[in-house]
């Protein structure tokens, strides 16, 4: 008898590595469940046991399911519960590239605890995201009696605690679990606690965008449905060979699947990154299991959105108009795993080479924002001193702990194999040891309203990146009112970490927690009075490469009457000059604001409101001195800051703001800050003077004295149009 374990879902070089061999009938050995050394024989279900709508969802005519067919139409279901079993065992040819079973030998930490505190036994710890109680645990689900799970507590109000639970997080990882110990505790606890979630939560008739259900269906926003099914295709290959896996439950398992695919492709989100995860998870279930009755279907409606978003959403220069590196990040898996699993199955044809190459746009986006050096640090423990030496910036809802180094360098890895020419991403894949090192210089994304300058690649590389977008939060979700923000990475080190974003709101404080951290004064950027900006329109109005700088002039119409243009030069590719101008009609305090890393120790980042800047003390020598100069006279205030990478987690740190009185009758409020790294930056001596007599919406020439040498910095600008 010849059986094709073709599920065991190995991709190697492009190719479906496929397993087969001529077994007798009794000594089929599975490679998941229990071995008993003997053919395992499923128990066969009662009638009663097995829904009969569950084979309406399946083509009884797809190639090996005959014998399902003969007992569906016998009236038998639970011979065809069996006899579908074995079609998952033995005959479903199909291959998944993004599992490959035979590399996984080992499961991290992180997972084993997702794994193990999500059972009965330790108080049904669900994961989600990473939310976590005052212990660092997963918040508790056991009800009240401590004899089942009450999926109602909602333990600190926060909206996305409440959605994500219901994207059942810790699935997978116990399904790794169960996958390298055998240990049938797992896929029981897998089973039950789907059984009681699907049982506590219908579904509504339809979840249309614009006029959503009553809360009580939260469970049953499409986002959420799309993360289940898109774990579905890997828990299939992950249990399939479970004696645990009884026939009966793969029914309702089946059954499950093809109702939450077709609830998705009947609720579509009429464009952002919702749509783009939901049109991933259509395809791929359509791709994955080609013997559903709507597979085919399926795969041509997803596949045919992606096609379509990955035009719509983007900008030109590749960036998500959602315009947050989280969910650019998040849409670009989406993308590329529909496009493998379709290559894999032979359906390149559902993707172009157009489709290829506006990925190929989109993946540039993440390799230039991501900090030097990835995949050596982001510990991700306050306790640690390198906790905020994160990889990627932390503007808007990007919360960069949820971009690890090993998720950054698979990344880089399916990048390189995604564009095989790419000298670059084979670098970076490679952590240098092959390929070619990307440029250094400035790298603009002005769509995106992203900037970045840098001298290198590896950890003792300086970086810094600026954000000036064209759309509001109003406009775009996720954004803030941050324009001309910046962050500065210096030797693995992040010493001007932006807010972040803390809370997606929920309740009337949570509410307020969000728009607090997006306010502008937030962000190390320019306000007037302290109050958010009006506008975000954020132009680059000149970026120029120079053997003794690189230099970036953004500029953004903050408020009615007064323009912020910030030039940035990296002066002799060491050390940074910002000219800040606030320039126009308007009078009153313009204030500019800077928000510090948190030091482990108070004296290792200090405040020197008297000489109006800050500077750092740390240990390793890796410091910095800041300093700011104006056209008239200032008065520095020492603030306390927040900075939260982790939703409902922040951390206070050292901020400060420089105030100039503008006059009705100024042109501009000016002012120079000079960061100049150092080892003993308290020892350092900088300063800094305007040259030009007075502001021009054309020119600037500034003097800056650091290191014991003068620069004669300027910019010329062609006129506005």
């Amino acid at each position: 008898m010849k059986m094709k374990l073709l599920r065991i879902s190995v991709f190697v070089a492009g190719i479906a590595f496929v397993l087969t061999g001529c077994l007798s009938d009794d000594t089929i050995v599975s490679s998941g469940g229990s071995s008993t050394g003997g053919a395992y024989e499923p128990s066969k279900p009662g009638n009663d046991e097995v829904s009969a709508e569950a084979f309406s969802a399946l083509n009884l005519d797809y190639p090996g399911m005959e014998t399902v067919k003969r007992d569906v139409e016998a009236g038998e279901p639970g011979s065809a519960s069996v006899a579908l079993r074995d079609y998952y065992r033995y005959n479903s040819g199909v291959n998944n590239p993004l599992l490959n079973l035979l590399s996984i030998t080992s499961i991290s930490d992180t997972e084993l605890a997702t794994a193990n505190e999500a059972l009965f036994e330790n108080g049904y710890r669900f994961k989600v995201s990473t939310f976590v109680d005052s212990d660092g645990r997963p918040y508790s689900y056991l009800n009240a009696a401590g004899d089942g799970i009450d999926w109602t507590l909602h333990a600190d109000g926060d909206q996305e605690l409440r959605g994500q639970l219901h994207r059942h997080q810790w699935f997978v990882p116990q399904a790794k679990a169960y996958y390298l110990t055998k240990d049938e505790k797992y896929i029981n606890s897998w089973m039950s606690v789907y059984d009681d979630w699907w049982a506590n939560h219908p579904a509504p008739e339809s979840y249309p965008e614009n006029n959503p259900p009553k809360d009580k269906y939260i469970s049953w926003v499409p986002l959420s449905v799309a993360a289940r099914v898109q774990d579905m295709c890997s828990l299939m290959d992950y249990y399939r060979w479970a004696d645990a896996f009884k026939p009966a439950a793969l029914t309702r398992f089946v059954e499950r699947l093809a109702f939450q695919v077709e609830f998705i492709k009947n609720n579509y989100w009429s464009d952002s990154n919702h749509r783009i995860s939901q049109a991933q998870a259509v395809t791929l279930a359509g791709l994955l299991f080609p013997e559903m009755k709507q597979a085919s279907e399926w795969v041509t409606n997803g596949s045919t959105i992606l096609n379509e978003e990955i035009v719509k959403q983007y900008f030109a220069d590749g960036w998500l108009k959602d315009n947050d590196l989280h969910y650019h990040i998040g849409s670009i898996e989406s993308f590329r795993s529909a496009m493998v699993v379709a290559e894999a199955n032979g359906q390149t044809d559902r993707f172009p080479a157009d489709y290829i190459a506006a990925m190929r746009k989109m993946v540039e986006v993440e390799k230039y924002l991501i900090y030097p050096n990835y995949a050596v640090y982001n510990k991700g423990n306050v306790t640690d001193a390198d906790y905020y030496n994160y990889s990627t910036p932390n503007f808007g809802d990007t919360r960069p702990s949820s971009w690890t180094r090993n998720i950054l360098l698979r990344h880089m890895r399916n990048y390189r194999d995604l564009f095989p020419d790419d000298q670059e991403f084979k670098w970076l894949a490679s952590q240098g040891a092959e390929g070619k090192m990307p440029p250094t210089g400035i790298k603009c994304f002005e769509d995106g309203g992203h900037y970045t300058i840098r001298n290198g690649w590896t950890k003792d590389a300086t970086m810094m990146v600026l954000v000036n977008a064209a759309q509001t939060p109003k406009e775009a979700w996720h954004r803030q009112w941050d324009n001309n923000n910046f962050e500065l990475y210096i030797n693995g080190r992040q010493f001007f970490p932006d807010s972040g974003v803390f809370s997606y709101g929920g309740t009337s404080s949570q509410n307020a927690s969000r728009n607090t951290y997006a306010r502008t004064d937030y962000h190390s950027t320019m306000t007037l009075g302290n109050a958010n900006v009006t506008s975000c329109r954020g132009v680059c109005r000149l970026a120029e490469e120079r053997g003794d700088y690189d230099l970036l002039v953004l500029e953004n119409p903050s408020y009615a009457g007064l323009t912020h243009r910030r030039s940035v030069w990296f002066v002799d590719h060491k050390f940074f000059v910002i000219l800040d101008e606030g320039y126009g009609t308007a009078e009153g305090k313009v204030n500019l604001n800077f928000h510090l890393l948190p030091g482990m120790t108070s004296s290792e980042v200090v405040v020197d409101a008297a000489e109006n800047g800050a500077h750092t003390a740390f240990a390793d020598g890796n410091n910095l001195l800041v300093r700011t100069f104006a056209n008239k006279a200032v008065t520095t205030t020492a603030r306390t800051g927040y900075v939260s990478l982790v939703l409902d987690v922040t951390t206070e740190r050292p901020s400060y703001q420089v105030d100039l009185e503008k006059a009705a009758g100024d042109k501009a409020a000016r002012f120079i800050t000079v960061l100049y790294p150092a080892s003993d930056a308290s020892a350092e001596t900088v300063s800094a003077e305007f040259i030009d007599e007075e502001f021009s919406e054309t020119a600037a020439r500034i003097s800056v004295t650091a290191g014991g040498q003068t620069y004669r910095l300027s910019y010329t600008l062609e006129p506005k149009n």
